[in-house]
Parts: C-alpha cells; sequence; structure tokens
C-alpha cells in the first residue's frame, strides 16, 4: 500500500488479490480482484481517513451485515466484508461492462423502452432493500451498472441506512450526491423509500433527457433547487415524449415525500403504462 492508502497490482486485500483499481470515489478505493476460487470480484476498501472514524466504522460494518442477507436479481450481491491493515472493505460481485453514467457519457438520452427497462429493473431492487429497512441513499447513474446485455444492477451500499437501527451520521449531515438527492436529504432529516424513488426520478429524467434536473446549477444552488424550485419539463429537452410519462417523472420529484410514488415499484409500473412500452 503507498502513502495514498492505495494497493498496487498483486497486492492482497485479505484473501483476494488485486488485479486493477476501478476507480476512486469519495468513500475508498474500487478494485478488481481474484478471489480464492479464481472468480473476479469488485473490493470496495475505504479511505484510511474515513476509516480513522469509529462511528463510520460502526455504520459500516453494520450495513455490511445486512448488505449480505439482501439477495435479489437487480442487486449487485456483497459477497464478503473484512479488514485490511485495519481499514475496512467489502467484496461484491464484478459486473465488468461499466456504469449508467458511462453510458448516458458516451450515447446520450436513451430509448424510451431502456429508459422502462433499467426503471423496473433497479426499482425491483430497491423494494427488496427497503423491504429489509434499507435506504439506500445514493441512487444515480454512476451506482447502476450495466452488464454485456444492458440489464441493470443497483450498487454501492456506501451511504446506506438501516431504517430499525440508531442514524449513525453525525445530526444534520447529509449524505448523498447532490445531482440526486431529495429535499428531506438536503435538509439532514428523516430519509425514506420515498428518498430513494426522488433520486430513481432525477435518475429516469436524465435517461430522457441526457442530464438530472437541476444540471444547470453548480454547488449550493442545486440544493437549493432541490428545496425549492420546481423540476422542468422534461419535454423541454425531448419534446417527443409522452406527455404522460413526464408527468410520471415529474410525480417521482415532488418536493414532499407523501405525494411521490409509494414504492420505487409503483413508479416503475407507473411509468411503463405511461410509455406505453
Amino acid at each position: 500500500m503507498n502513502g495514498m492508502g492505495e494497493l498496487g497490482v498483486g497486492e492482497v486485500i485479505g484473501p483476494y488479490r488485486v488485479e486493477a483499481m476501478l476507480g476512486v470515489g469519495g468513500m475508498g478505493h474500487v478494485y478488481r480482484a481474484v478471489g480464492p476460487d479464481g472468480d473476479q470480484v469488485a473490493v470496495k476498501m475505504v479511505k484510511r481517513d474515513i476509516a480513522a472514524d469509529e462511528t463510520f466504522c460502526r455504520r459500516f460494518d453494520r450495513e455490511a451485515r445486512i448488505a449480505r442477507q439482501v439477495s435479489h436479481p437487480h442487486l449487485v450481491p456483497v459477497l464478503d466484508a473484512g479488514e485490511h491493515d485495519g481499514i475496512p472493505y467489502l467484496v461484491q460481485r464484478f459486473v465488468g461492462n461499466g456504469s449508467l453514467a458511462d453510458r448516458l457519457e458516451r450515447e446520450g438520452p436513451r430509448p424510451l423502452a431502456e429508459i422502462v427497462g433499467v426503471c423496473q429493473q433497479v426499482a425491483g431492487a430497491l423494494d427488496e432493500l427497503h423491504s429489509r429497512g434499507l435506504i439506500h441513499r445514493d441512487v444515480k447513474p454512476a451506482n447502476i451498472l450495466l452488464d454485456e446485455s444492458g440489464v441493470a444492477y443497483i450498487t454501492d451500499f456506501g451511504l446506506a441506512k438501516d431504517t430499525q437501527g440508531s442514524l449513525l451520521t453525525k445530526p444534520g449531515q447529509a449524505l448523498g450526491s447532490l445531482d440526486y438527492m431529495a429535499p428531506e436529504q438536503v435538509r439532514g432529516t428523516e430519509v425514506s423509500a420515498a428518498s430513494d424513488v426522488y433520486a430513481l426520478g432525477c435518475v429516469t429524467f436524465e435517461c430522457a433527457t441526457g442530464a438530472p434536473p437541476f444540471a444547470d446549477r453548480k454547488g449550493m444552488r442545486v440544493l437549493w433547487a432541490q428545496l425549492q424550485d420546481p423540476p422542468p419539463d422534461p419535454r423541454e429537452k425531448r419534446p417527443e415524449l409522452p406527455e404522460a410519462t413526464a408527468a410520471v417523472i415529474l410525480r417521482a420529484l415532488e418536493k414532499e415525500p407523501s405525494e411521490r410514488p409509494q414504492s420505487a415499484g409503483e413508479f416503475a409500473s407507473e411509468l411503463k403504462a405511461a410509455a406505453g412500452v
């Protein structure tokens, strides 16, 4: 491990041998590695400075244990968790065809049938998380992985919260990615399944138009917009989008959680019906 806390090719994390670094996020480093059975896996290792936070480590440990108990065809499974040199890590199945964010950057807005399919797949996985008392809290295109057939899988439990357990973040601390954060998440108040519905609505808006609802704002202006500005009609950027489809997307982006679809699956079903695909 170098001075930045990064592992090189051939180094080991528990029983996993590093093959390549896949990326660096706010929470840590992600590696492609090979397990003792020869299968490729993704190993997410927390940054050393974050690992020094005892509160974070307690939350990480609890969420890793819960996540290992959750199974769904469109949820990247957590296979293992442990510590390496005192730093927590978790291991997930490797999905090697990039993310929805990569596809949007490369190819732009998606066909309507593809949008509906991705939304249905991700919604099913979110409903399973919610049924187990977990809120993902960081649904975004970068956390939706695609396999070679374009099938979508939600990943990254780094910000997930057990709704039945104590909130181990500091009071008022907002976690998430600015462009996809529900108003209640921006305020640092209680989140729920409806917060993930809002984020999935932002993702769907981006799939339809090429950018999230408030992409024209920067920094704190995004947060201000999430709190009080109505989102633009997606037909402003994509006029051929059916009016009913735009209306469903905008309902997921209501400021009040009670005015959104009451589950991710309900949102996906409404989207499919409105799109007529």
